[in-house]
């Protein structure tokens, strides 16, 4: 059966765009409670019910917005990283002019992924190892978040961007990176990871060397 609207078609319009607005709203105020709970309590006590007293609406609208928990998980990861990626950019335009721009981009990497925010999601990608659903909702924002890192990277070494082993150099320290991410969750003392960040700086600056960089001198 057809429903014929007989008031104005602008009306109309400006009532569709104010549901969309509040349901962004509500969207993003479901993700930043989440972000919020995984800080304060971690995945394995954070349950939906909670989320939605955080954010202000009822339990089940947040599964209007998220049909499943890990959907909602996957879509507080993607807004933790789009930060933190847009924190790193930005701390790149500050020290690309400066002198040893790799060890400014270096310190600035593992200061982001010791904050709070990356701190608790890093625990989803270990709750993934046994939960399929997780692992099949994170993959895909991993991928993209995974590019563009390489893309940030890109920006602040132009002259090697094109090399052949340009992408797993940046990958492989991305790697080493987060995996003392992780352990700094245990062990969050910076003198205990001194000899680990030498390591990962002396094995930067030796790529760039032998691929006839530039950049590290900029």
């Amino acid at each position: 059966m057809l429903t014929y609207v007989t008031g104005p078609v602008e009306s109309l319009s400006k009532g569709n765009s104010s549901r969309s607005r509040r349901a962004a709203e509500t969207r993003s105020r479901l993700l930043v409670a989440t972000a919020e709970l995984l800080a304060e309590r971690g995945y394995s006590r954070l349950a939906t019910a909670a989320v939605a007293e955080r954010a202000g609406v009822a339990h089940g609208t947040l599964f209007k917005h998220f049909a499943t928990k890990s959907e909602l998980m996957a879509a507080t990861t993607e807004l933790v990283l789009e930060e933190i990626i847009g924190e790193f950019l930005t701390m790149a335009q500050e020290f690309a002019g400066k002198p040893e721009p790799i060890d400014h981009a270096l310190r600035a990497v593992w200061t982001l992924f010791r904050s709070e925010r990356l701190q608790a999601t890093l625990e989803l990608y270990v709750a993934a190892r046994t939960d399929q659903s997780l692992r099949d909702a994170l993959r895909p924002i991993f991928t993209t978040h995974r590019s563009a890192f390489l893309s940030a990277a890109r920006a602040l070494l132009p002259s090697t961007a094109n090399e052949a082993h340009f992408e797993s150099n940046v990958t492989g320290i991305l790697a080493t990176l987060l995996g003392g991410a992780v352990l700094w969750s245990v062990v969050p003392e910076p003198e205990f990871f001194q000899s680990e960040l030498a390591f990962v700086d002396r094995i930067t600056r030796a790529e760039l060397a032998r691929l006839g960089s530039k950049d590290e001198d900029i």
